[in-house]
């Protein structure tokens, strides 16, 4: 093997120590004020032997909340306990990137009362799926589609979202288009069928992500801001027949930018659409320039093997980092990997499944 993996990586303009990357990870840790705590800091310094940690979601406004105690980024006391957070991580030399979210239709009322409905580009419910609110397991309710009016607000909060990030330290921040939350379902068309600016075209559908960009690099410079998409998912019920030229089109759009990287969720284990091949890595580097960042179901060899093909500059990787904190370690000296958690701890709101995992060399 040729330790491609390992090797550090200038990610345009920021130095990462090697290629394995901690990707988002929603651990619903941050308690019912979603302000970030000393077991979130214990756990990101834990796994801080990564080139580059990615946070877990965090919703850039109440509206955008559709998870129980993940944490947030929309008021100064949330900022400031990520301060905490990137500390620990800065202080194991390794840079942190803050994901902003907003769960859009992914959401319930029980979450947000005062605010009534999720509000989402039309009003289309996930079928076939249920979510756990604060008030128990529920059926999602058909969202409100946004007025057109309403959107220059939601792109608002992504820009004071970034504000607090800086304000907290964070390196950059990378903008959640993935796995059908709200951006993603102005993106697809299967839940756009707006008839507005925001809509029908792929310019149009594109449009909110375009804006949002534009408000967040207003903050960040557009080289510690990067891009998370998910072409092949079917995450909160998505999967649109023109998924291929939609994200090609994203990508190309994206070329212009000077991002950080692109990250694309090519790997299938968090879901397929099947409405066609998979999408590849191979794809996106044909039409986007810039660092590319494979993520979902690789292990060492096929990251890799990525890398040495020149498919990526880097691997996320998310379900290994968490009962392995020493992922990197583990990979260096050939350690086998701790067996997966239990799914039934990742939510546990404390300690178990989440920062009580040992070191290949502590067990």
């Amino acid at each position: 093997m040729s330790n491609k993996l390992l090797s550090p990586l200038n990610l345009n303009g920021l130095p990462l120590k090697n290629r394995v990357i901690m990707a988002s990870l929603t651990r619903s840790r941050a308690g019912v004020k979603r302000i970030p705590n000393a077991l979130m800091a214990q756990y990101y310094r834990q796994r801080a032997s990564a080139g580059l940690i990615l946070s877990e979601a965090t919703v850039v406004s109440v509206q955008g909340i559709g998870w129980q105690q993940s944490p947030g980024i929309y008021n100064s006391e949330q900022a400031e306990g990520w301060k905490q957070v990137v500390n620990a991580v800065h202080d194991q030399g390794t840079p942190i990137f803050l994901q902003l979210w907003h769960c859009g239709r992914a959401s319930h009322s029980d979450f947000h009362p005062e605010i009534g409905l999720p509000v989402a580009p039309s009003a289309i419910p996930i079928s076939g799926d249920s979510i756990h609110t604060p008030k128990g397991k529920k059926d999602y309710e058909t969202p409100r589609a946004l007025d057109t009016a309403e959107i220059p607000a939601i792109v608002d909060d992504y820009r004071q979202a970034a504000v607090y990030a800086q304000d907290a330290g964070f390196d950059g921040v990378e903008v959640h288009c993935a796995n059908g939350y709200l951006i993603d379902q102005f993106l697809q068309s299967k839940t756009n069928q707006r008839q507005d600016d925001y809509g029908g075209c792929l310019e149009n559908r594109y449009r909110f992500l375009e804006q949002i960009l534009e408000a967040v690099t207003s903050v960040y410079p557009s080289d510690r801001v990067g891009i998370k998409i998910s072409p092949n998912g079917n995450f909160n019920d998505m999967g649109s027949a023109d998924y291929r030229e939609t994200f090609l089109y994203v990508a190309q759009q994206l070329n212009s930018k000077n991002l950080a990287y692109l990250q694309v969720v090519d790997g299938l284990g968090f879901g397929f659409h099947d409405l066609g091949d998979p999408m590849t890595l191979s794809e996106f580097r044909a039409v986007f320039d810039g660092p590319l960042m494979g993520n979902c179901s690789y292990n060492q060899e096929t990251a890799e093997t990525a890398i040495a093909n020149g498919e990526a500059d880097c691997i996320s990787f998310g379900r290994p980092f968490i009962s392995n904190p020493d992922l990197v370690e583990r990979f260096a000296n050939g350690w086998p990997l701790a067996p997966s958690d239990d799914m039934s701890v990742w939510y546990s709101f404390d300690a178990k499944g989440y920062t009580d995992f040992p070191t290949y060399q502590e067990a």
